[in-house]
Protein backbone atom coordinates (compact mmCIF):
# COMPACT_ATOMS: atom_id res chain seq x y z
CA UNK A 1 0.00 0.00 0.00
CA UNK A 2 1.87 2.81 -1.15
CA UNK A 3 1.06 6.54 -0.17
CA UNK A 4 -0.73 7.63 -2.82
CA UNK A 5 -3.03 4.74 -2.19
CA UNK A 6 -3.89 5.30 1.57
CA UNK A 7 -6.50 7.21 2.44
CA UNK A 8 -7.66 8.99 6.85
CA UNK A 9 -8.28 5.51 8.43
CA UNK A 10 -11.05 5.64 10.42
CA UNK A 11 -11.25 4.89 14.01
CA UNK A 12 -7.30 3.51 14.48
CA UNK A 13 -7.63 5.48 18.15
CA UNK A 14 -10.62 3.59 19.10
CA UNK A 15 -9.16 0.24 17.68
CA UNK A 16 -6.45 0.54 19.92
CA UNK A 17 -7.97 1.80 23.26
CA UNK A 18 -10.93 -1.30 22.89
CA UNK A 19 -7.31 -3.58 22.38
CA UNK A 20 -6.22 -2.38 25.27
CA UNK A 21 -9.41 -2.80 27.45
CA UNK A 22 -9.64 -6.22 26.24
CA UNK A 23 -6.24 -7.40 27.33
CA UNK A 24 -7.11 -6.24 30.76
CA UNK A 25 -9.99 -7.91 31.07
CA UNK A 26 -8.17 -10.81 29.67
CA UNK A 27 -5.30 -10.37 32.34
CA UNK A 28 -8.47 -10.49 34.93
CA UNK A 29 -9.47 -13.70 33.30
CA UNK A 30 -6.44 -15.41 34.60
CA UNK A 31 -7.85 -15.13 37.90
CA UNK A 32 -10.15 -17.86 37.07
CA UNK A 33 -9.27 -19.93 33.94
CA UNK A 34 -10.42 -22.85 35.22
CA UNK A 35 -6.91 -24.74 34.30
CA UNK A 36 -6.52 -23.15 30.76
CA UNK A 37 -4.02 -21.07 31.56
CA UNK A 38 -1.94 -21.93 28.91
CA UNK A 39 -4.49 -21.14 25.99
CA UNK A 40 -5.47 -18.08 27.47
CA UNK A 41 -2.27 -16.33 27.51
CA UNK A 42 -1.86 -17.14 24.10
CA UNK A 43 -4.92 -15.55 23.45
CA UNK A 44 -3.45 -12.36 25.51
CA UNK A 45 0.26 -12.20 23.77
CA UNK A 46 -1.14 -12.36 19.94
CA UNK A 47 -3.45 -9.39 21.33
CA UNK A 48 -0.45 -8.10 22.63
CA UNK A 49 1.55 -8.42 19.25
CA UNK A 50 -1.16 -7.29 17.28
CA UNK A 51 -1.65 -4.01 19.69
CA UNK A 52 2.07 -3.05 18.95
CA UNK A 53 1.97 -3.17 15.79
CA UNK A 54 -0.72 -1.16 16.01
CA UNK A 55 0.81 1.68 18.30
CA UNK A 56 4.09 1.39 16.01
CA UNK A 57 1.94 2.24 12.95
CA UNK A 58 0.19 5.03 14.81
CA UNK A 59 3.45 6.35 15.57
CA UNK A 60 2.70 6.18 19.65
CA UNK A 61 6.11 6.34 21.97
CA UNK A 62 8.69 3.71 22.71
CA UNK A 63 7.90 3.33 26.85
CA UNK A 64 3.75 1.76 25.35
CA UNK A 65 5.56 -0.33 22.94
CA UNK A 66 8.31 -1.65 25.69
CA UNK A 67 5.17 -1.67 28.02
CA UNK A 68 3.26 -4.51 25.75
CA UNK A 69 6.14 -6.24 25.23
CA UNK A 70 7.45 -6.64 28.92
CA UNK A 71 4.09 -8.08 29.28
CA UNK A 72 3.72 -11.11 26.37
CA UNK A 73 7.32 -11.48 27.93
CA UNK A 74 6.15 -11.71 31.82
CA UNK A 75 3.50 -13.93 31.35
CA UNK A 76 5.37 -16.38 28.46
CA UNK A 77 6.97 -18.91 30.53
CA UNK A 78 3.23 -21.04 30.25
CA UNK A 79 3.14 -20.73 26.84
CA UNK A 80 6.50 -21.47 25.52
CA UNK A 81 6.55 -24.31 27.86
CA UNK A 82 3.89 -26.05 25.95
CA UNK A 83 5.11 -24.73 22.67
CA UNK A 84 8.48 -26.93 23.42
CA UNK A 85 6.14 -29.89 24.00
CA UNK A 86 4.11 -29.68 20.95
CA UNK A 87 7.52 -28.89 18.85
CA UNK A 88 9.06 -31.61 20.18
CA UNK A 89 6.35 -34.25 19.59
CA UNK A 90 6.18 -32.75 16.09
CA UNK A 91 9.58 -34.24 15.86
CA UNK A 92 7.93 -37.07 15.67
CA UNK A 93 10.41 -39.01 17.91
CA UNK A 94 8.10 -42.15 18.53
CA UNK A 95 8.07 -44.36 21.17
CA UNK A 96 10.93 -43.50 23.06
CA UNK A 97 12.79 -46.88 24.84
CA UNK A 98 13.20 -46.64 28.74
CA UNK A 99 16.14 -45.55 29.38
CA UNK A 100 16.86 -43.81 26.73
CA UNK A 101 17.88 -39.55 26.10
CA UNK A 102 14.89 -39.21 24.22
CA UNK A 103 12.25 -40.51 26.95
CA UNK A 104 14.50 -38.51 29.41
CA UNK A 105 14.08 -35.01 27.25
CA UNK A 106 10.08 -35.57 26.55
CA UNK A 107 9.26 -36.00 30.12
CA UNK A 108 11.14 -33.25 31.25
CA UNK A 109 9.31 -31.55 28.46
CA UNK A 110 6.08 -32.56 30.02
CA UNK A 111 6.50 -31.91 33.58
CA UNK A 112 8.22 -28.92 32.89
CA UNK A 113 4.59 -27.70 30.87
CA UNK A 114 2.34 -29.24 33.37
CA UNK A 115 4.00 -27.37 36.03
CA UNK A 116 4.26 -23.78 34.17
CA UNK A 117 0.38 -24.30 33.70
CA UNK A 118 -0.31 -21.85 36.10
CA UNK A 119 -1.65 -18.37 36.65
CA UNK A 120 0.96 -15.65 37.05
CA UNK A 121 1.28 -14.29 40.59
CA UNK A 122 -0.92 -11.31 41.32
CA UNK A 123 2.04 -8.89 41.07
CA UNK A 124 2.08 -9.04 37.41
CA UNK A 125 -1.29 -9.25 36.27
CA UNK A 126 -1.43 -6.05 38.69
CA UNK A 127 1.66 -4.38 36.77
CA UNK A 128 0.35 -5.77 33.36
CA UNK A 129 -2.91 -3.91 33.66
CA UNK A 130 -1.63 -0.73 34.95
CA UNK A 131 1.08 -0.60 31.92
CA UNK A 132 -2.11 -0.84 30.07
CA UNK A 133 -4.18 1.77 31.85
CA UNK A 134 -1.02 3.95 30.85
CA UNK A 135 -1.40 3.73 27.00
CA UNK A 136 -5.07 4.13 27.25
CA UNK A 137 -4.24 7.44 28.86
CA UNK A 138 -1.51 8.66 26.44
CA UNK A 139 -3.72 7.73 23.59
CA UNK A 140 -7.08 9.58 25.35
CA UNK A 141 -4.65 12.89 24.90
CA UNK A 142 -4.04 12.63 21.10
CA UNK A 143 -7.14 13.21 18.51
CA UNK A 144 -8.57 10.53 16.68
CA UNK A 145 -7.39 12.83 13.29
CA UNK A 146 -3.34 12.86 14.76
CA UNK A 147 -3.51 9.18 14.90
CA UNK A 148 -4.94 8.58 11.38
CA UNK A 149 -2.81 10.75 9.80
CA UNK A 150 0.50 8.94 11.61
CA UNK A 151 -1.00 5.45 10.44
CA UNK A 152 -1.25 6.65 6.61
CA UNK A 153 2.97 7.53 7.27
CA UNK A 154 2.71 4.44 9.67
CA UNK A 155 1.58 1.68 6.79
CA UNK A 156 4.14 3.04 4.50
CA UNK A 157 6.69 3.11 7.32
CA UNK A 158 6.67 -0.29 8.53
CA UNK A 159 6.32 -1.69 4.71
CA UNK A 160 9.21 -0.31 4.15
CA UNK A 161 11.09 -1.67 7.02
CA UNK A 162 9.77 -5.07 6.93
CA UNK A 163 11.00 -5.31 2.54
CA UNK A 164 14.50 -4.10 4.22
CA UNK A 165 14.61 -6.56 6.54
CA UNK A 166 13.01 -9.56 4.34
CA UNK A 167 15.86 -8.66 1.66
CA UNK A 168 18.76 -8.59 4.23
CA UNK A 169 17.67 -11.68 5.72
CA UNK A 170 18.24 -13.12 1.64
CA UNK A 171 21.21 -11.45 1.22
CA UNK A 172 23.15 -12.67 4.96
CA UNK A 173 20.64 -15.77 5.60
CA UNK A 174 21.64 -15.38 9.64
CA UNK A 175 19.39 -16.64 12.47
CA UNK A 176 19.44 -13.40 13.85
CA UNK A 177 17.59 -11.72 10.11
CA UNK A 178 15.21 -14.03 10.01
CA UNK A 179 13.94 -13.14 13.91
CA UNK A 180 13.87 -9.49 12.34
CA UNK A 181 12.11 -10.61 9.57
CA UNK A 182 9.23 -12.15 12.07
CA UNK A 183 9.33 -9.30 14.07
CA UNK A 184 8.41 -6.87 11.15
CA UNK A 185 5.86 -9.28 9.55
CA UNK A 186 4.09 -9.49 12.31
CA UNK A 187 4.20 -5.59 13.30
CA UNK A 188 3.03 -5.13 9.87
CA UNK A 189 0.50 -7.60 9.61
CA UNK A 190 -0.35 -6.51 13.57
CA UNK A 191 -0.59 -3.14 12.43
CA UNK A 192 -2.81 -3.44 9.48
CA UNK A 193 -5.12 -5.40 11.52
CA UNK A 194 -5.97 -2.40 14.15
CA UNK A 195 -5.78 0.46 11.51
CA UNK A 196 -7.36 -1.22 8.17
CA UNK A 197 -9.20 -4.29 9.65
CA UNK A 198 -11.44 -6.36 6.53
CA UNK A 199 -8.99 -4.32 3.90
CA UNK A 200 -7.31 -6.58 1.20
CA UNK A 201 -3.88 -5.16 1.69
CA UNK A 202 -1.42 -6.60 -1.36
CA UNK A 203 1.47 -8.94 0.16
CA UNK A 204 -0.67 -9.52 3.29
CA UNK A 205 -1.37 -13.05 2.40
CA UNK A 206 2.09 -14.01 1.78
CA UNK A 207 2.98 -12.13 4.85
CA UNK A 208 0.69 -14.38 6.84
CA UNK A 209 2.26 -17.53 5.27
CA UNK A 210 5.59 -16.52 6.18
CA UNK A 211 4.98 -15.68 9.75
CA UNK A 212 3.86 -19.05 9.84
CA UNK A 213 6.56 -20.24 8.76
CA UNK A 214 8.86 -17.85 10.80
CA UNK A 215 6.88 -19.40 13.65
CA UNK A 216 8.28 -22.64 13.11
CA UNK A 217 11.73 -21.71 12.87
CA UNK A 218 11.01 -19.89 16.18
CA UNK A 219 9.71 -22.85 17.80
CA UNK A 220 13.08 -25.25 16.33
CA UNK A 221 15.43 -22.60 17.92
CA UNK A 222 13.43 -22.33 20.92
CA UNK A 223 13.92 -25.92 22.01
CA UNK A 224 17.28 -26.18 20.51
CA UNK A 225 17.96 -23.47 23.25
CA UNK A 226 16.05 -25.54 25.84
CA UNK A 227 18.04 -28.78 24.91
CA UNK A 228 21.33 -26.97 25.31
CA UNK A 229 20.01 -25.30 28.65
CA UNK A 230 19.42 -28.50 30.18
CA UNK A 231 22.48 -30.21 29.02
CA UNK A 232 21.24 -32.62 26.14
CA UNK A 233 24.12 -31.47 23.93
CA UNK A 234 24.80 -33.05 20.04
CA UNK A 235 27.36 -35.47 21.96
CA UNK A 236 24.77 -36.52 24.15
CA UNK A 237 21.44 -36.49 22.01
CA UNK A 238 22.79 -36.77 18.71
CA UNK A 239 19.97 -38.35 16.74
CA UNK A 240 17.80 -35.73 18.30
CA UNK A 241 19.64 -32.79 17.42
CA UNK A 242 20.29 -34.52 13.42
CA UNK A 243 16.99 -34.32 13.26
CA UNK A 244 16.43 -31.04 14.61
CA UNK A 245 18.68 -29.29 12.58
CA UNK A 246 17.49 -31.31 9.77
CA UNK A 247 13.87 -29.80 10.16
CA UNK A 248 15.09 -26.54 10.75
CA UNK A 249 16.97 -26.60 7.26
CA UNK A 250 14.01 -27.65 5.53
CA UNK A 251 12.00 -24.74 7.05
CA UNK A 252 14.86 -22.19 6.43
CA UNK A 253 14.50 -22.93 2.39
CA UNK A 254 10.78 -22.14 2.88
CA UNK A 255 11.75 -19.46 4.18
CA UNK A 256 14.06 -17.95 1.34
CA UNK A 257 11.55 -19.38 -0.56
CA UNK A 258 8.66 -17.56 0.22
CA UNK A 259 10.51 -14.34 0.60
CA UNK A 260 11.86 -14.81 -2.71
CA UNK A 261 9.33 -15.92 -4.64
CA UNK A 262 5.58 -14.58 -2.96
CA UNK A 263 6.56 -11.65 -0.41
CA UNK A 264 8.57 -9.46 -2.17
CA UNK A 265 7.20 -9.96 -5.29
CA UNK A 266 3.67 -9.66 -3.89
CA UNK A 267 4.88 -5.82 -2.14
CA UNK A 268 6.49 -4.39 -5.50
CA UNK A 269 10.25 -5.29 -3.66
Amino acid sequence: MSSEETTDFPGPRAALIAACVEMERLLGGLNDSHGKVAEEIHQLRKLGKRLRGGLAMCGESKPCLRWIAVIGRMLGGSRDATVRVKTWRNLEPGEAPAGSVEAAIGALLELEASAANRRPPQAVIDWSQAALGQVVSRLAVRTDEEISACAVEGVVRLERQLRKRLKRALQRVRNEDFHECRKAVKAWLGGLSMVVPGVEVPGAAEAEKLADNLGEENDLEVLAAWLTGRGFSPATAGAVWKTLRKRQEKIRRRSISLIRKELLPALGK
